[in-house]
């Protein structure tokens, strides 16, 4: 099965509309965004250690929601504006490249190399989501600041413009984070502190707190290394790019692996950390459970830059990973399920971690 036969099979029944743009802005990530801000709701759920009121006050609640929407909506927009700026510094990316084993990118602008749609199409696009984003977060703006005033309005708008800069910034001139190295930690920047901080201000009025800040910054880690583990594998086509990642950076397969094995493992640490200093509950150690999962994404991965065979086949225990034989048929499954399996690790974390403080919050 070819990329086109994978992409016929996998995008079947999406017409130009909502879930046309909702399939291509690969809503397949979204976990990486949606459930670290519903994490941060959850912490401001009363009682609650952070400052002012948290998440009971009607108006707050409405606040919270349009918070979690805004989220997932500007990463939505952000993926739609990742593929026009790339698409727009080198149209060939997907049609040309495909034949140097860049068969993991079937979904970056094959909609338009197809035809399915235009770059104006995919543009107009990210507006609309862009848009949308917005307004969600002018409604939090105003929320606080009925509630709470100029300055907790002003902590949603710092928090908002931080994600929208960097999150533009990432793959448009003047910052161009994404060619110069710098694409994985600013992901990570964004769907860790900027986004959780972000959520909590929305929720609360208040700026910090560092019961949200340790946290956010275990879960960034861990989306950070979704990406990283991208570009490892991706190495010799975002070379033909002149792509510059941070795994091109280090330019060493040993080093590479040192990096999965920190992005994936300090995030227990700092989870430690938080036990240890009363910032949340020992139940949050449950996480904890998800510790073999990154263990075998590290030694997979370490196997597979020095290019011995890695037996991958999905586990239950390894999470979902939908229309998976698709994949294995295209011959894209020795991807996919890395790529999945650093996902899934920041899914379950964020849903032990947000069950145990439901379960908390009703005892």
């Amino acid at each position: 099965m070819n990329q086109s036969a994978i992409y016929n099979a996998y995008y079947h029944g999406h017409h130009k509309g909502f879930f046309f743009w909702l399939r291509n802005a690969r809503s397949i990530a979204l976990p990486q965004s949606l459930l670290p801000a519903i994490l941060a709701v959850v912490l401001c759920l009363p009682p609650s250690s952070i400052a002012m009121q948290g998440v009971h006050h009607p108006l707050s609640t409405i606040s919270a929601l349009l918070a979690v929407l805004g989220v997932a909506i500007g990463h939505l927009a952000m993926n739609l504006a990742d593929d026009y700026y790339d698409y727009r510094r080198d149209p060939r990316i997907r049609s040309t490249l495909s034949s140097i084993s860049v068969r993991a990118r079937l979904d970056k602008c094959t909609y338009i190399n197809n035809g399915d749609a235009t770059p104006e199409d995919l543009f107009r696009a990210m507006v609309v989501f862009t848009l949308v984003a917005g307004l969600c977060g002018v409604g939090c703006v105003v929320a606080q600041f009925i509630l709470h005033g100029v300055e907790a309005a002003l902590a949603v708008v710092f928090y908002a413009a931080l994600g929208l800069i960097f999150g533009l910034g990432y793959s448009r001139r003047p910052l161009d984070l994404a060619m110069r190295g710098l694409g994985e930690p600013t992901v990570g920047l964004i769907f860790g502190p900027f986004l959780m901080l972000g959520v909590q201000a929305a929720c609360t009025g208040s700026l910090f707190s560092w019961r949200v800040m340790v946290l956010s910054l275990a879960i960034g880690l861990l989306v950070t290394n979704i990406l990283f583990v991208h570009s490892v594998m991706e190495t010799k086509a975002d070379e033909e790019l002149g792509k510059m990642t941070l795994a091109r950076k280090i330019n060493n397969k040993s080093l590479e692996v040192v990096g999965v094995a920190f992005f994936g493992l300090v995030p227990y640490i700092l989870i430690a950390v938080g036990v240890l200093t009363r910032l949340w509950s020992a139940w949050y150690l449950l996480s904890f459970i998800t510790i073999p999962m990154t263990v075998y994404l590290i030694v997979s991965l370490s196997r597979f830059t020095r290019g011995l065979p890695t037996n991958d086949n999905p586990r239950w225990w390894m999470g979902p990973m939908p229309e998976f034989h698709l994949f294995q048929e295209a011959k894209m499954d020795w991807f996919l399920i890395r790529w999945l399996l650093a996902r899934n690790v920041v899914m379950y974390v964020c849903l032990i971690i947000i069950i145990v403080q439901l379960v908390l919050f009703f005892i």
